[in-house]
C-alpha cells in the first residue's frame, strides 16, 4: 500500500531529488518510470494466477494416496495452469520441483497462494480512495489509519475495508494500475 505514493507526482516531489541540486525527476524520466513499470504486466499477473490455481487444485482436487505418482502429480498440475501458461516453443520443467511455498510444512500456503494477487487487487482499490480524494487526503489518511490500522484485527478484515472504502473492492483500479484496459463486462461481473 506505502509505496503506491512513490509512484504519485504529488508525493515522489516532496522527496525524490537530485543529491546535489535538489532537482526534482524530470517529467521525461517521470514519464519513462511509469511506462516501465507495467513492462510485462500481463504475463507476471498470470504467473501468479496460475500459481495460486495450481495451489488451490493441488490441495483441494488433487487424490491424496499413501504414495504419490510424480507423473500423475505433474500431469494434473500441468493441466491445472495450462490456460494461464504461455504457449512457448519449448515448455519448462514443471514448477512443482521448485515451488518450496507450497508444501513447507505447518507454515505453507496451503490453498493459499491466491492471496499474493488478491492483496494486489485490495491495496490499489483502497488507493484508489487516495486519488479520489487527493494523494495526501488527511481526512483519507485519517480514514485509513482509524479504519484499517487501528481497527486491526479487532474485526473481519472485510468490515475493516468496507468502513474505509464503503464497500467491497473491485478490479477496475488493480487492472487500472497495471495498464490494462477494463471491460464493461470485468465491472459487471466483478461488482465495478
Amino acid at each position: 500500500m506505502m509505496e503506491n505514493w512513490c509512484w504519485e507526482r504529488e508525493s515522489l516531489d516532496m522527496f525524490a531529488r537530485h543529491h546535489e541540486t535538489g532537482e526534482k525527476i524530470p517529467e521525461k524520466l517521470y514519464q519513462k518510470m511509469l511506462e516501465a513499470r507495467n513492462f510485462q504486466k500481463g504475463l507476471a499477473i498470470m504467473r501468479q494466477l496460475s500459481l495460486g490455481i495450481m495451489d488451490l487444485d493441488l490441495h483441494i482436487d488433487f487424490a491424496q494416496e499413501d504414495e504419490i505418482d510424480e507423473q500423475k502429480l505433474e500431469a494434473f498440475a500441468d493441466r491445472s495452469i495450462e490456460e494461464y501458461r504461455p504457449q512457448w516453443k519449448t515448455q519448462s520443467p514443471p514448477i512443482l520441483h521448485r515451488f518450496g511455498h507450497l508444501f513447507s510444512g505447518a507454515v505453507g500456503y496451503a490453498a493459499g497462494y491466491y492471496s499474493y494477487q488478491w492483496s494486489e487487487v485490495i491495496e490499489a482499490d483502497a488507493f484508489g480512495k487516495f486519488l479520489e480524494d487527493g494523494v495526501l487526503s488527511p481526512e483519507s489518511g485519517m480514514a485509513f489509519r482509524k479504519q484499517i490500522l487501528a481497527a486491526g484485527n479487532s474485526r473481519e478484515a472485510m468490515d475493516s475495508y468496507v468502513a474505509f472504502r464503503g464497500r467491497k473492492p473491485t478490479l477496475e483500479a488493480y487492472l487500472t494500475r497495471a495498464g490494462m484496459e477494463v471491460s464493461e463486462e470485468s465491472k459487471a461481473e466483478f461488482g465495478g
